[in-house]
C-alpha cells in the first residue's frame, strides 16, 4: 500500500485537522481540563530494567524531555527517584517537569497508602498525574497472570469509592492531577456520572493499527486528554492480531515503522518513520509515549514540532 493521498479516509478524519497552539507556535504542552499543561511527547518506563531506567531518565532529562511515565507495576519506581533526586541536585527545576504514575489493580482500597509510597519510591513531594491504571480491582497478592487468566475473583471496590480517594488525592495536594489508563467509553462514563472533579487523562494504545477513533473523539468531546502509548505498535500488539483478520499475514510481515505508507510519508517529509507516528499522533490532539535507550532515537523522537501531515488523516486505514 503506498496511496498516501486523501479521499473517503480523510472526510471521516477531517475533525481531527490540527488546530492546537503548537502548530504555529511550537508550543509543545497540551492543556489538560483543569489548565495544567501536559508536554506532548513523554519517556515511558514499562519494560525498562531498574539497571538502566535510571540512566535513561537522566539522558532524555538532558535532551529536554520533561514528561515520564511511571507505574508501580513497572517495579522500577526506586530507580527512577534515585535519577529524579540526581536531576535535582543538578540544577533541573521539578515544576517544569511532569510526572505520572499508576494505581495498581491490587489496591484499589488503598490509595492512599498506594500514592504515599510511590512519592517515597520515587523521591518526589507530589505527581502530576495519577491514574487508575486499569478498570479492575483485585485482592491484595493476586498475580497478574491470574488476573489475565481469570483465576482469581475481583475484589468488588466499586469504582466510585475508589474515584472519591482518587479526589481526595487532589485535596490533599499529593498529585495535581487525576485520571485513567485503559477505560472504554461506558467505563469513561460511569465516572463522569458522579466525578467531582472529571478525569483529565485517559492513557490507552493507540497508533495507526490500532487508531480507536470512536474512543478518542469521546475522549474529546468530554476534554479528557488522551495519552498514547505503544504508538509504534510493538510486537506485542502485531503478535496479538485477531487470527481471523484476513489481513493478519500481511500485518505480521509489515511492522508499522516498515509499511509502505509510513516509509514514503518519511521520506516525503524528510523525516524518521517514528517521527511521522508521532506526529500523527499530536495532530490528533493526544499526548503520546515513546521509549529508548539509544540517545539519537530519544532526540529523533522530540524533532516532530517543525513539519504538518497533511496525509495523516489516512494512517488509520492501513489495514482496518
Amino acid at each position: 500500500m503506498t496511496d498516501v493521498s486523501l479521499g473517503e479516509p480523510a472526510r471521516k478524519m477531517a475533525k481531527y485537522e490540527s488546530s492546537s497552539k503548537e502548530a504555529k507556535t511550537g508550543e509543545t504542552r497540551q492543556t489538560l481540563v483543569n489548565g495544567k499543561g501536559m508536554p506532548y511527547v513523554g519517556l515511558g518506563t514499562w519494560l525498562t530494567k531498574p539497571e538502566e531506567v535510571g540512566a535513561n531518565i537522566i539522558t532524555a532529562a538532558r535532551l529536554g524531555y520533561r514528561h515520564f511515565d511511571c507505574a508501580e507495576r513497572y517495579q522500577n519506581q526506586r530507580d527512577i527517584g534515585k535519577a529524579f533526586s540526581q536531576l535535582w541536585k543538578e540544577g533541573f527545576d521539578r515544576s517544569e517537569f511532569f510526572i505520572t504514575s499508576k494505581l495498581w489493580n491490587t489496591r484499589h482500597d488503598k490509595v492512599e497508602d498506594s500514592v504515599k509510597q510511590t512519592l517515597k519510591n520515587l523521591e518526589l513531594e507530589y505527581l502530576d498525574l495519577y491514574l487508575i491504571h486499569f478498570p479492575e480491582s483485585f485482592p491484595a497478592g493476586a498475580s497478574e497472570e491470574d488476573m489475565a487468566a481469570g483465576k482469581c475473583p475481583p475484589a468488588n471496590v466499586p469504582m466510585k469509592d475508589t474515584w472519591t480517594a482518587m479526589e481526595g488525592l487532589v485535596e490533599k495536594g499529593l498529585v495535581k492531577s487525576i485520571g485513567v489508563s485503559n477505560f472504554a467509553v461506558c467505563e469513561l462514563e460511569e465516572i463522569l456520572s458522579y466525578a467531582k472533579i472529571p478525569p483529565a487523562v485517559n492513557q490507552v494504545e493507540v497508533h495507526p493499527y490500532n487508531s480507536s477513533t470512536a474512543l478518542v473523539e469521546f475522549c474529546q468531546s468530554k476534554k479528557i486528554t488522551v495519552t498514547a502509548y505503544s504508538v509504534l505498535a510493538n510486537q506485542f500488539f502485531l503478535d496479538e492480531v485477531d487470527p481471523n483478520n484476513p489481513r493478519r499475514a500481511e500485518i505480521k510481515l509489515s511492522p508499522l515503522l516498515q509499511h509502505d505508507v509510513v516509509v514514503k510519508t518519511a521520506r516525503k517529509h524528510k523525516k524518521t518513520p517514528a517521527q511521522v507516528i508521532l506526529r500523527w499522533c499530536m495532530q490528533r490532539q493526544m499526548v503520546m509515549l515513546q521509549k529508548s535507550l539509544r540517545k539519537e532515537r530519544l532526540d529523533e523522537n522530540r524533532d516532530i514540532f517543525d513539519f504538518q501531515l497533511d496525509e495523516y488523516v489516512s494512517l488509520p486505514y492501513l489495514f482496518f
